[in-house]
This record gives structure tokens, sequence and C-alpha cells, in this order.
């Protein structure tokens, strides 16, 4: 199958007011000469950035929607493909916690299930049939993260929420292989954005952290990796390394370590 082509066409991007979706949409428009079409609940920030990106030669649309809404989801879907073609949907909303599983209340947890797995699932689903049914070699874009590569105490349900999306991105590759249409699962490490800062990690995860990639960077592998097609994309050389070091060491050992490099940042509550 040929590279996606996403020049003069809509793109959706979810979590398109901060971090990573921000910088994948400044990307499409700059670099793709595409038109993003921006999601995320602070409609007064995804102004702000369609200001840039028009500037940048793209009409970008807005939809102010909150993914832990079913009602929200699926009017993005029809906003999205009712009035003209998508050519393909990026999702890449999520929420995290950095903490002992048992402090997370009852409604951080649905709302991190509801927006980094359900939300992924309803979207998913409805986009990969609407390529389907279109036949003209659309693509899905699932932002998940090393966290899913395996458990990840004081993130456990992140982490884990992560290992749905990985799983369920690489299984639905395989299900359309022979359609017109590609399935990417992006498993990023750190980035330098603010949802590290608002996990209270900051202090030790740091854009200095070997760990940490700054977020331009991580936007142009992302992108690349979904216009080649690429099933899964882990970016950047030591990420690569420490994800095939997880495959092999035992894994009661990458629990301890994992668990050991972050007790000390733990938050104090």
């Amino acid at each position: 199958m040929k590279n996606l082509d996403l020049s003069n066409k809509r793109v959706l991007v979810t979590g398109a007011s901060s971090g990573l979706g921000l910088e994948m949409a400044r990307q499409l428009a700059r670099d793709h000469k595409a038109h993003p079409i921006l999601v995320a609940r602070r409609r007064d920030r995804l102004a702000d950035l369609a200001k840039e990106l028009e500037q940048l030669g793209a009409s970008p649309e807005l939809i102010a929607a909150d993914m832990t809404r079913a009602d929200d989801r699926a009017r993005v879907f029809a906003e999205t493909t009712e009035r003209a073609p998508l050519a393909a949907a990026i999702l890449n909303a999520g929420v995290t916690f950095f903490g002992r599983a048992v402090e997370q209340g009852r409604e951080s947890v649905d709302g991190l299930i509801a927006t980094n797995v359900t939300a992924v699932v309803d979207l998913s689903l409805r986009y990969v049939s609407y390529f389907k049914q279109r036949g003209d070699g659309g693509g899905l874009l699932l932002v998940s993260s090393m966290a899913s590569l395996q458990p990840m105490p004081y993130q456990a349900t992140y982490g884990a929420s992560k290992a749905f999306v990985t799983s369920f991105g690489q299984a639905l590759a395989e299900e359309h292989a022979g359609d017109a249409l590609s399935v990417t699962t992006f498993c990023p490490g750190g980035i330098a954005t603010d949802m590290i800062e608002s996990a209270g990690m900051s202090e030790k995860y740091n854009k200095d952290h070997p760990m940490v990639m700054a977020v331009e960077p991580c936007a142009r592998l992302a992108l690349g990796a979904f216009v080649r097609r690429d099933r899964v994309y882990v970016p950047g050389a030591l990420n690569k390394l420490t994800a095939l070091s997880s495959k092999l060491a035992p894994m009661s050992l990458v629990t301890k370590l994992v668990a050991r490099d972050y007790r000390d940042v733990l938050p104090k509550r």
C-alpha cells in the first residue's frame, strides 16, 4: 500500500489543545499541507491554535468535545465524516495518574478508562468502518505509550490502559491487513509536555532526562510512522533499546526496576 497522502486533506486530531496533539496538528499543517480538525475540551485553546494554522495556509476546523462522553464522540464522528471526506484520524487524547493505585479516586479512574480505552475503541471502530467503506486508503493513528510494554507500578491504571491500546491497535491492524486502510500504534516514552507536569513527575522527568523526548521530534516521528503506515512504532534509539530489554528481561525484574525508578518521585500525599 502506498504512503498516506495528507496534502490538502482533512485529518482529525483529538487532544489537540496541548502537548503532542497540538504539535502534530502544527506539523500536519506546516509540513504535510493538511487541514487539521482540532478536537479537545478547551475551545479557547483550539481557537488560538486555529489562528496559527491558518497562517500556515491550512483551513482548520474546531470541535469542542469531551472524549469521556458517548454523545460527544458520536458528534465528533458525525461532524468529521458527513460534510466532507476525512483522510485520516489521529486518536491522541489521553490522561494519566501518577501515584499508588489505591489513592486514585473512583472519578479519576473512571475518567482515565473512559478517555484512554473506551473512547479509543469507540472512535477506532467508527473510523475503521468509515475508511473501509470509502476504500481510498485512509489511516488511523493510535497514540499509546512505552508504558504499555510492561507493568507500571505507580502508573498502574495508565500503563494498563495503554497496554490495552497497543494490543487493540495491533489486532485491529491485522484484522484489516487486506483492506485499503492502515492502523498505526505509536508508543513514545516520556515527552516534555504538560502531562508530565500535571502528573507531578517533572522534577525528575524533565527535558534533560535521557528518557524524555522533546515534543517537536516526537511529533515528527509519529507522523512519519503514520504516513509510512507502520503498524507499531517506538521513537528514539534509547526507547527502542529499553523496549527490547523489557521483552528479554524477566517481567518481575522489569517491574521492580520501574517501581524503584518511580518511587523516589512519588507525590507526597
